[in-house]
């Protein structure tokens, strides 16, 4: 019976041995080598996720343009907005966005040609403007935009040309009526301008410095009494100059216009952007110029008359109504610009 138990504890011991027991039995815990294909290698992080590089520097924020409108009527509304602003290059940016979307439109090149006069921009000016009245040649307001770009450039024919286009093309564009009486105005058509700024003054949409416009050329065909009626309109719609402009003409019958330094100082009003409104208009520098030789002349004369030892009566001292001319001429030059800035905010429609 022992013998028979040795055998059976024999047999259940020697698979056990057979098995490897004799062998180290492994670890629990493995090492990384164990169940990773390959070593873990550090992982690179980019500078903009950092946190500062120094005790109390704050991130670099990137500011993300947003994208373009993709409609051209919102393109173009879009780029009137930055226009207001003086944002020009991001307007520019606009109004050729919506040339790609609709080429044969003229109104982005009417409103590129408007953003470049108010910018100086002559011959970028005149080359939208002339593509615009070449995309729509039955345009009122393209040929009166054309107009105003001929006009930036003094070139006064051309601006004359294209301002009666748009008149003929639209009798109602009291812009372009006002911008050929201007013009015209300019160039010292006195009776010209009359005619053209009363068509603009009797439109609807008439504005206080076109009366002050009308005012200033009956002023210098002496037409007193129609000058103060269109000078008092011209103040009941805002216009401070021609309130300033009926001040002066209280009392006065008749203005003989007899030297440059006497004649009404004309500060005119055009209608164009105010970014270009802050030299003085020909007209005014013209007069300016011709009242400085006045003065020099009445010097150089009294000089004379000292050294003949002629009488002191014989030739007449520079009058204070001159010297008055020329700080009134300024003052009111200032105030011209002033109220343009605001009349011409939008100078078409």
């Amino acid at each position: 019976m022992k013998v028979q138990f040795r055998s059976i504890l024999f047999a259940l011991v020697l698979p056990a041995a057979a098995c490897g027991g004799d062998r180290e039995t492994p670890s629990t815990s493995l090492a990384p080598q164990d169940f990773l294909p390959h070593p873990m290698k550090p992982v690179e992080v980019s500078p903009s996720l950092e946190g500062p590089s120094k005790i109390g520097e704050q991130p670099q924020v990137v500011e993300v343009k947003a994208p373009l409108p993709t409609k051209f009527t919102e393109l173009v509304s879009a780029g009137k907005a930055l226009v207001a602003k003086q944002k020009y290059g991001d307007a520019k940016e606009m109004f050729e966005a919506a040339i790609k979307l609709d080429k044969k439109s003229a109104e982005p090149h009417i409103e590129l040609a408007r953003m470049y006069i108010a910018m100086d921009e002559r011959g970028l000016a005149m080359t939208h403007a002339n593509k615009a009245v070449k995309l729509a040649p039955l345009s009122s307001q393209a040929f009166n935009t054309l107009g105003r770009a001929e006009l930036n450039r003094k070139d006064y024919e051309g601006a004359i040309l294209a301002f009666t286009n748009a008149v003929e093309l639209n009798r109602e564009n009291v812009f372009a009526w006002n911008n050929l009486g201007y013009t015209e105005l300019l160039l010292k058509r006195y009776e010209d301008a009359v005619e053209h700024l009363t068509e603009a003054t009797e439109l609807e949409d008439a504005t206080g410095y076109m009366f002050n416009n009308l005012g200033t050329a009956l002023e210098h065909l002496d037409r007193v009494d129609e000058a103060r009626l269109a000078y008092e309109a011209g103040g009941k719609l805002g216009s401070r100059e021609a309130v300033s402009s009926r001040k002066r003409l209280e009392g006065v019958k008749s203005i003989a216009i007899v030297k440059a330094a006497e004649e009404p100082s004309a500060s005119l009003s055009p209608v164009a952007d105010p970014a270009t409104q802050t030299d003085l208009s020909p007209v005014e520098e013209v007069e300016m110029i011709d009242e400085a030789a006045i003065v020099e002349e009445a010097m150089a004369a009294d000089k004379a008359a000292e050294e003949a030892k002629a009488q002191e009566e014989a030739t007449e001292e520079p009058s204070e109504e001159a010297t008055d001319v020329s700080s009134e001429s300024a003052v009111q030059g200032n105030a011209a610009s002033e109220e343009l800035e605001s009349a011409s905010a939008s100078p078409e429609e």
